[in-house]
């Protein structure tokens, strides 16, 4: 950290909390205009102001003083990004960046497990065919992953369950600047829509690590990652047969998968008709399962951050206050965010 004030981290402050320079400029008593020369680094902030704006951003004054740079957004891959408003993307990406710089400053004094998949071509293997090299990298045994949260934070992978403030965005994978990989779910999602999308990122990872060409359709390729990864073709391909809601739900509690992504798994390896298919839908549409399913599958807990800060308070003998200086991070934003009930949720602040 230097002493010498950053413009950057004024901005990632302020669309961290969801402000518009226009708000922010209303809530501190200086022009809009001033403010835009602030950012971008023509024009000193004032001396009285820097207190207040740290107040109304609600970090503390040390945050605005860092230096380490942040990656570009084009390291992100979303789900569903498209019909996000834009101004929600911005604050979730500001989020995101401020929670990788914690996690690369927590991780200087702790090793964690060296990530021990390599990256595969998606142009030279199907989708299919990494995720079954995955699974035997692995070692996975055959049928359903019981718990696919420990399974990756056990290759190194963190997991933050996210309100993300909008319920298109299912998860998004990222890797900080010192080379930690991170996944973020919505933390509002079913446990079975989780787990699908934390195989989606994982299939980002080892396919997408090097940004593949805009003609690749990179989010179908990690469906079918994910689809083969959870229910891989040569075990339950047998039981895709002869469906109904019944075995739907049997097959939900074994597989700990959706019942809509096991009917488009049936109609994928053709197991069910397309008319059949057709008409699950209808049925799923009017007895709205689209919009809440049967079947409640156990929440998987990511334990690695937990870990991370448990190590960092009791055989680093950091306190709390320390720890979230560290952080750049007021203590109440610091417990909210690592310790909260034992359940580490990253939580989207907006500001009013």
């Amino acid at each position: 950290m230097t002493s010498v004030f950053n413009p950057s981290m004024l901005i990632l402050a302020r669309e961290s909390r969801g402000l518009t320079q226009s708000k922010l400029s209303e809530l501190i008593g200086l022009s809009q205009g001033k403010l835009s020369k602030v950012e971008k680094g023509l024009q000193t902030l004032p001396e009285d102001m820097l207190e207040d704006i740290a107040k109304k951003l609600a970090y503390p004054i040390n945050f605005f003083f860092q230096t380490t740079p942040t990656s570009p957004v084009s390291h992100y891959y979303y789900r569903k990004k498209i019909t996000i408003p834009q101004k929600t993307i911005m604050q979730i990406e500001s989020s995101i960046k401020v929670c990788r710089r914690n996690i690369d400053i927590l991780t200087e004094s702790i090793e964690l497990p060296e990530f021990p998949l390599p990256t595969f071509d998606s142009s030279l293997e199907t989708p299919e065919e990494i995720s079954r090299k995955v699974r035997y990298i692995l070692n996975l045994p055959r049928g359903p992953i019981q718990n696919l949260t420990k399974l990756v934070e056990n290759l190194g992978i963190l997991v933050f369950k996210v309100d993300f403030l909008h319920d298109k965005m299912d998860g998004l994978s990222t890797v900080s600047e010192k080379g930690n990989h991170i996944i973020f779910l919505n933390s509002s999602m079913s446990n079975d829509r989780q787990r699908f999308s934390l195989a989606h990122e994982l299939g980002h990872i080892v396919m997408h690590f090097d940004l593949p060409s805009p003609t690749v359709d990179v989010e179908d390729e990690a469906n079918r990652f994910a689809s083969e990864f959870l229910m891989p073709e040569e075990d339950i391909k047998p039981s895709l047969r002869y469906l109904n809601f019944s075995k739907l739900g049997d097959l939900k509690r074994y597989w700990k998968v959706s019942m809509k992504s096991l009917v488009y798994r049936a109609k994928i390896l053709k197991t069910i008709t397309e008319k059949q298919y057709r008409n699950f839908q209808i049925n799923f549409s009017r007895k709205k399962i689209n919009i809440n399913e049967p079947i409640l599958l156990p929440e998987e807990e990511p334990f690695l951050i937990k870990e991370i800060i448990r190590l960092h308070l009791q055989n680093l003998n950091y306190s709390i206050d320390e720890l979230s200086d560290s952080l750049f991070l007021l203590r109440q934003e610091f417990e909210e965010l690592f310790m909260a009930f034992n359940k580490p949720k990253l939580k989207i602040h907006r500001i009013q």
